[in-house]
């Protein structure tokens, strides 16, 4: 594995290196306790905001952390909007999109989620053993997202190979910046000329509802229409996958809190909730200062790229009583894991119910499971798996 990749032109210690980490939460806990403004030279520089309070405040202050390079592994990211813009451009688009994000749309797809996660899920637990990432997590959330964007019903496929082409150069920076230069484009352009050709009801469909968009009056652009796919592709992309697997991977380990969870299904969504707090599939998100500031007695100069930690601060003990620990009934629960502030995910309401309903199949279809194998990470500062086998023994 790479452990640097051209470190910054900054003067700053080094604070520590995220990309070798093996163990997230210790080493989060030490800096919260010891650097709460971390800096690393990995990933060519930035630093790192690890306290609760500290991460919700600069989430919120977008004129001082500009938004423009979300993901700090990626200095050339394929271009989303909006999460790579800012108010008023991240305003009124974002406006824009939310209306394909409300409870009435959300609960449009419940079926589906249901229906495609049983398809996936019964054979495994059928055949008392299975890949739940290979065979499940890489699957459900593409066909859901499929659903969503009114695409043919193979188009998940081509999704799911973007997402494996990427995963296989999980271990190489370089490569792997390569790679999500431009991830999904092909995918969002030739979305794009079949709703030119084709279009459906901008009410319903979003790519329709682009392509008549008018910001400032003008028509929208080709590169604006992109971006925007490319926002909704990629948030759905892989995130939902790592919770997926991160949920398994606990509660195969903990069987107390899942014969807990199986005797008490009420408690499915806060548990949910926590499984998101200890587990964010994104460890952070990226800003740019656009002057200089000083938090917790450290300057962050101007330019500087900084990492909201969200994985750091969701288990800050200032915030949470047993932070470390999975409490399923915890409430209220206020992690930062869908981001907070104007750039607070569009998507979580689907993730959501993504996530209760394979939570709920899967403890209702069996009375135990337990991993087969010991699982396999993703990428660095990401929670995500690239292979999670499991046992099951059915219901």
């Amino acid at each position: 594995m790479t452990d640097t990749l051209t470190p910054g032109s900054s003067t700053e210690a080094v604070d520590w290196r995220p990309i070798p980490v093996q163990d997230y939460p210790a080493e989060y806990d030490r800096l919260r306790a010891e650097i709460p403004v971390a800096y690393t030279d990995d990933y060519d520089g930035f630093y790192g905001l690890m306290k609760y309070d500290d991460v919700q405040k600069a989430s919120r202050d977008w004129k001082t952390y500009t938004s423009g390079q979300p993901f700090l592994e990626f200095p050339q990211f394929m271009m989303s909007i909006p999460i790579q813009s800012n108010p008023p451009i991240h305003t009124f688009y974002r406006k824009f999109l939310m209306q394909y994000f409300t409870a009435e749309r959300v609960a449009m797809l419940v079926p589906d989620i249901k229906a495609i996660i049983a398809h996936c899920l019964d054979p495994l637990i059928a055949r008392g053993e299975g890949d739940i990432i290979d065979e499940l997590g890489r699957i459900v959330p593409q066909q859901v997202l499929a659903k969503f964007m009114l695409l043919p019903d193979d188009a998940w496929i081509t999704m799911a190979e973007s997402l494996a082409k990427a995963d296989a150069v999980r271990h190489d920076v370089v490569k792997l910046r390569e790679v999500n230069k431009d991830l999904w484009y092909p995918t969002v352009e030739k979305l794009i000329e079949e709703r030119r050709h084709n279009p459906q009801d901008p009410a319903i469909d979003i790519m329709s509802g682009v392509l008549e968009l008018k910001p400032d009056g003008r028509e929208v652009t080709h590169e604006e229409a992109l971006s925007l796919g490319v926002q909704i592709f990629s948030a759905g992309a892989d995130t939902t996958t790592g919770a997926i697997g991160s949920i398994v991977v606990y509660l195969a380990e903990h069987p107390a809190d899942q014969d807990a969870l199986r005797a008490n299904p009420e408690l499915i969504p806060t548990a949910i909730e926590e499984f998101l707090r200890l587990a964010p599939p994104l460890h952070q998100t990226g800003r740019k200062t656009t002057k200089a500031v000083t938090v917790r007695d450290r300057e962050i100069p101007e330019g500087a790229l900084v990492g909201l930690n969200v994985f750091s601060a969701n288990r800050d003990a200032d915030k949470f009583d047993r932070a470390d620990e999975f409490v399923p009934d915890r409430t209220p629960n206020a992690h930062l894991t869908f981001s907070h502030g104007p750039h607070q995910c569009m998507g979580a309401p689907i993730a959501r119910e993504e996530l209760h309903e394979f939570l709920t199949q899967l403890l209702a279809k069996t009375t135990s499971f337990e991993l087969a194998a010991e699982p396999v990470p993703g990428r660095p500062l990401r929670t995500n798996w690239t292979s999670v086998a499991v046992r099951f023994v059915a219901a």
